[in-house]
């Protein structure tokens, strides 16, 4: 029982809210030489304030949300209505018809537009919006609601008289008990969190005004023309003297001349759905489908703008006193569409009596509410920065407006994020080739004069986006790299294979680090770049002497074969006298007749993936692919093997099947060691096979302290 009667007194203040929000809209645009048509403005507007939350509590992604008219739109076109007058064209039934027409005109288009974002699920940008701003957006919802309720509460008593006006005994009893009761309000509904607790503190706060009011003897009429209780909005019957005529009395080319109007209209609205509703999906703690809201609004709005509308969009203050209030489902909506038809059939005149301080002190609630909430409650969850901006935007709100206090916010979380994001680091290894290698298998003695020389090779992986705020870094790190004492730098490869894209602040910090390496007499090889990186950074180092390589593995293969060349040629050791210790252990095998001689032809395969054999082989000459079996029947190349390196010796050690094909690709001569007859070898020649295990072994230590200290360089 008490549920429902929680229930019912949550949906009537959201029925009485919605309805003098929109009268209030109403009030805005026909003022003035629309006056007289007030009460059929009032009218149209409650038709569309009903058709929109209707709408919405079946189109949106999530049903308990409130669509209504806003405040922003309402301005505009008060301008707009304004501009008609001053005219002096457009008078009588020609000017209310144009300014209603105007109205339907804003609410249809931005309803398409809507549509169309929706739609084409652009909406998904709202999702970059960093989560300070949207913290910081609803804070600054909350102080400026904080201050509409004191303003809505005060009237126009103070108007002009400076922060006086606000002080005089008049001023003071009308914004002070709303205050007091928001506050109270606040406080006990922290300290008491049940459900009944909201309900029960507005409806003793709408009584204490009552209450208020006879305890210092105010009667009603007084207190109608004090501007205490809410007076009729209109007379006579809203919605009368309309008729279909309406399209055909307006002055459309007038209407024409308001298109940048317009446009604004459906800026402010598709900007003010997604900022409002990612702010409720943050208050709410739910995940919304922002497209879908959007979407869902644009269907909302072309709705209400057939039956005359204001355009709307999410209300947060609503959405957020339902949710207080435990209203949901498709309950909110229909409670302010019920709220509005009342008032439309009923007439204006049906709100007359109620407090204003009760409506200034649910406003000023739910403002309190949010600031404690997100600049005091959610302070500890935040950054001393990001909370810096969170109250930032508040107090920019008050001073600028919201949209500029939203840019700032913003700008602000953007430069902490070029800040934060320029002091990761972008080089995701540092290594050289004495560690570091190609896919191409070696052999020993080759890989001995790479473990001697290879320092002469430093290899930089970049990773990550390079821009303006890392680039001078990267600068200083490579020129720190390349100047070490411990050994000449002779190469720098640069590898982009990582990165996502560069800046051109960082190709000319390129550019000059190509003059730098040419002065120290470095070669610079650049791998990995994506194509129109690739164009770009060509292109900024014309001129300069660069290698070019598609992958970081071609480029490391070049420079080895590089440096295993200048070795021989300069301690005079030919390739064939290069003998290490498993070409002389095939060698041995071979005279004793234990080894087999096999010649491969172009694209003949050797061996096979996932097969089982114990055979071990030593290429002679020639070249071997070893690839990996992929998706779609395409294999991945990982190495390449080159004359003297052993093939096979991981599969008959680990005992494991063969891990990948390995194909000729060139005309190759391999030496086949059968490691089933093994046993026989060790009692015919036990030294033999001593050396044999010996130079495997060597081997694979080798490969164990190059990864190790591979890894090292990682940061592994």
């Amino acid at each position: 029982m008490l549920t429902i009667a929680r229930v019912m007194f949550g949906a009537s203040v959201i029925a009485l809210i919605s309805a003098v929000f929109a009268i209030s809209f109403a009030a805005i645009i026909y003022q003035g030489a629309l006056s007289p048509f007030l009460d059929r403005g009032i009218g149209l507007v409650l038709l569309g304030a009903a058709v929109i939350s209707i709408t919405g509590a079946f189109a949106l992604s999530d049903r308990a949300l409130i669509l209504a008219p806003q405040d922003i739109p309402a301005v505009l076109l008060a301008g707009s209505a304004a501009t008609f007058v001053a005219g002096s064209e457009l008078s009588g039934e020609v000017l209310f018809s144009t300014v209603a027409c105007l109205i339907a005109v804003s609410s249809v288009a931005m309803g398409l537009m809507g549509m169309a974002v929706g739609q084409l699920r652009l909406a998904y940008i709202a999702r970059y919006v960093p989560y300070p701003v949207i913290a910081g957006f609803l804070a600054a919802t909350g102080l400026l609601l904080l201050l509409g309720g004191l303003g809505v509460a005060l009237g126009d008593s103070p108007a002009g008289a400076g922060v006086a006006g606000y002080l005089t005994a008049d001023a003071l009893f009308k914004w002070v008990p709303p205050l007091v009761a928001a506050l109270f309000i606040a406080a006990l509904t922290r300290l008491v969190p049940h459900g009944l607790t909201l309900p029960a503190a507005l409806a003793a706060t709408g009584a204490g005004f009552y209450a208020l009011l006879w305890a210092f003897g105010i009667s009603h009429e007084q207190a109608l023309s004090e501007g205490l209780l809410l007076s009729g909005a209109a007379d006579g019957i809203l919605l009368q003297g309309l008729s279909p005529a309406i399209p055909l009395q307006a002055d459309w080319g007038a209407i024409l001349t308001q298109t940048p109007v317009i446009l604004t209209i459906i800026g402010s609205c598709l900007l003010g759905a997604t900022l409002n509703a990612s702010g409720l999906e943050l208050a709410f703690r739910r995940d919304f489908d922002i497209s879908r809201e959007v979407k869902g609004t644009g269907i909302a709005n072309v709705l209400a703008g057939l039956v005359g509308g204001l355009p709307g969009y999410h209300i947060v203050a609503e959405n957020i006193l339902a949710n207080r209030l435990g209203l949901g489902g498709r309950l909110p909506g229909l409670s302010a569409a019920l709220g509005c038809l009342a008032v439309l059939l009923l007439g204006a005149n049906a709100l007359s009596g109620l407090p204003i301080g009760f409506f200034a002190a649910v406003l000023t609630f739910l403002g309190v509410d949010l600031l404690v909430t997100w600049i005091w409650e959610e302070r500890r969850r935040h950054g001393p920065l990001d909370h810096a901006i969170v109250v930032l935007i508040p107090v920019v709100a008050v001073a600028f407006g919201f949209l500029t206090a939203v840019a700032v916010g913003l700008v602000a979380a953007a430069a902490l994020f070029i800040v934060a994001y320029a002091r990761l680091s972008f080089i995701r290894s540092d290594s050289d080739l004495a560690t570091r290698r190609s896919f191409v298998e070696r052999p020993g003695s080759e890989l001995t004069i790479l473990a001697e020389t290879g320092a002469a090779a430093r290899i930089v992986e970049l990773s990550s986006f390079l821009f303006f705020g890392s680039a001078h870094a990267l600068r200083d790190r490579i020129r720190g790299i390349i100047s070490t004492p411990a050994a000449k730098v002779q190469w720098l490869v640069l590898d982009f294979g990582h990165t996502t894209g560069v800046d051109i602040s960082t190709l000319q910090v390129l550019r000059r680090l190509a003059s730098d390496f040419r002065e120290a007499d470095i070669r610079l090889v650049v791998s990995g770049l994506s194509e129109p990186t690739h164009t770009e950074l060509r292109k900024a180092l014309a001129g300069h002497d660069v290698d070019y390589f598609r992958g970081l593995n071609d480029a490391l293969e070049c420079v080895e074969d590089t440096l295993i060349a200048r070795y021989m040629s300069t301690t005079g050791v030919g390739q064939g006298a290069a003998v290490d210790d498993m070409a002389e252990v095939f060698s041995e095998l071979a005279s004793q007749d234990f080894i087999e001689r096999m010649e491969l032809d172009a694209g003949q395969r050797l061996m096979e993936f996932g097969a089982r054999s114990d055979d071990i082989y030593f290429l002679l000459s020639g070249r071997l692919s070893v690839s990996l079996p992929g998706r779609m029947e395409e294999s991945a190349v990982v190495a390449r093997v080159r004359p003297r390196a052993v093939i096979g010796e991981m599969a008959y050690y680990s005992g494991n099947p063969r891990s990948a094909d390995i194909i000729a690709t060139e005309p190759s001569v391999v030496l086949r060691l059968d490691m089933g007859r093994i046993g026989v070898l060790e009692r015919e020649n036990p030294a033999a096979v001593s050396g044999f295990h010996k130079a495997i072994a060597g081997s694979m230590a080798r490969r164990l302290n190059r990864t190790t200290r591979l890894l090292r360089d990682f940061g592994a």
